[in-house]
Formats: C-alpha cells, sequence, structure tokens
C-alpha cells in the first residue's frame, strides 16, 4: 500500500535507508515524507528541516502524545498544534 505524504520518516540502522518511522523511540525521526510513495520508487523527497502542524503528520497508530512530543528531538524538525 502506498505511503502517505507528511509520513515521518527515520533511518533504518542496518540499511542506512530512510524508512518509515516505527513510533518505537523518541527522537529517532529524522524526516518528513514530501510526496506520496507507492513502493516501486527508487528515491524519495522529504523534509529536513521545519515546523508542521502536528494534526497534519501522518503518525503510526500505536504512538502516544509523549513520543509524538519528542519524535524529532535533536533534529531541525518540529511541529506544533493548530491554533
Amino acid at each position: 500500500s502506498a505511503t502517505p505524504a507528511l509520513t515521518p520518516l527515520m533511518l533504518d540502522e542496518a540499511s542506512g535507508k530512510l524508512v518509515v518511522w516505527d513510533g518505537q523511540k523518541a527522537g529517532s525521526a529524522v524526516g518528513i515524507l514530501v510526496l506520496p510513495l507507492e513502493g516501486t520508487e527508487t528515491v524519495l523527497t522529504y523534509y529536513k528541516s521545519g515546523t508542521f502542524a502536528t494534526e497534519a503528520i501522518r503518525w503510526p497508530e500505536s504512538v502516544d502524545e509523549h513520543k509524538k512530543a519528542n519524535a524529532f528531538a535533536g533534529s531541525a524538525l518540529s511541529h506544533a498544534a493548530l491554533p
């Protein structure tokens, strides 16, 4: 199935490639997908800096508020709730 735009990404330790953030460890998300992926692409486009609306990010279902708050700790990405 397609990976939607605005999905958080992390580095896979084994392959060194960007993959969908698994939501397991705060601070391990390092990017946000720009365009949706079908799975056949050889490259992807992602944001590595900027501030995003928390509600717009396509979080993994299992992620609680604490992991969301700290998902991008140590990176140039941040998010905030819409007013």
